[in-house]
């Protein structure tokens, strides 16, 4: 890695990290995943089951929608942010390529989102030792690669976003507005056009390969049972067309694309930009 990715990369690690909003968001993953997990037990104890199969089922939603919304805002705000604060044209009067100042923020902000992503599921995890079976590893495992994953790519879509839009206003909105049809609007168009258009498995593994939050969603879910039960039909189809390491290669390398593909977009951008 240069010099000059790696600088970028602390500076962006440590203004996020110790960003009030970004400090109250981590309070407020840590404090869902102990409740979520907490109530899961609960209700496991009550049912005479034993394992982590339901907390980590509840924490597949948690692991999505919340490091999403907070990936892209990291992102969206970053590259504009710097502008707006002459940072921007500061770093570019050095002697670094634009395409260095992208991957920079790129890495520091994707790992100050991590670091609270681990911090809130190692507590959960700490809860979860005195159940947990050797059978419940592979279930974490991909629980946990399948957040961190969809973390990283909204970090990366945020940064596309920010390296386009001209103000921090224009680059929120954008987040939002970015995450609401992610995590919200596709599924509604899809249960809307369910009665009259019929998508097939094919169709739908198509719709779910354009939403880096259902890849990782599903991604979790198969890990939850990697013979696809978890995913009815569907999961069916998958893991007979793909196998499930196939399935697992095939919904990681779509969050791979849409965390490349952004940054590409950011390292074209950027030069274009008036700083």
């Amino acid at each position: 890695m240069s010099a000059p990715v790696t600088v970028v990369a602390s500076w962006e690690y440590r203004s996020s990290v110790r960003a009030r909003w970004v400090l109250t968001m981590a309070a407020i993953f840590g404090l869902l995943c102990v409740t979520v997990t907490l109530l899961a037990f609960r209700t496991v104890r009550e049912l005479g089951l034993t394992g982590i199969g339901p907390a980590s089922a509840t924490l597949v939603n948690l692991g999505v929608l919340l490091p999403s919304l907070m990936g892209l805002l990291l992102g969206a705000g970053s590259l504009v942010g710097a502008r707006e604060q002459g940072m921007l044209s500061m770093m570019c009067a050095q002697p670094v390529r634009r395409s260095s100042i992208a991957f920079g923020a790129f890495l520091g902000l994707t790992g100050s989102l991590w670091t609270t992503l681990g911090i809130g599921y190692g507590v959960a995890l700490m809860i979860m030792a005195g159940v947990a079976r050797g059978s419940d590893v592979p279930a974490l495992a991909t629980l946990i690669g399948a957040t961190f994953g969809v973390a990283a790519a909204s970090v990366a879509i945020g940064i596309g976003v920010s390296s386009l839009v001209s103000s921090r206003v224009q680059a929120v909105a954008a987040g939002v507005g970015l995450w609401i049809v992610l995590a919200l609007g596709m599924d509604l168009a899809l249960a809307a056009l369910a009665p009259t258009v019929h998508l097939g498995p094919v169709g739908l593994l198509g719709t779910i390969l354009l939403n880096p939050l259902e890849s990782g969603r599903i991604l979790a879910l198969l890990g939850t049972n990697f013979e696809g039960t978890a995913l009815g039909p569907f999961g069916a189809y998958l893991i007979s067309g793909f196998g499930t390491v196939g399935s697992v290669l095939l919904l990681a390398a779509d969050l791979l694309a849409w965390t490349v593909l952004p940054l590409l977009v950011a390292r074209w951008a950027l030069p274009r930009k008036d700083l």
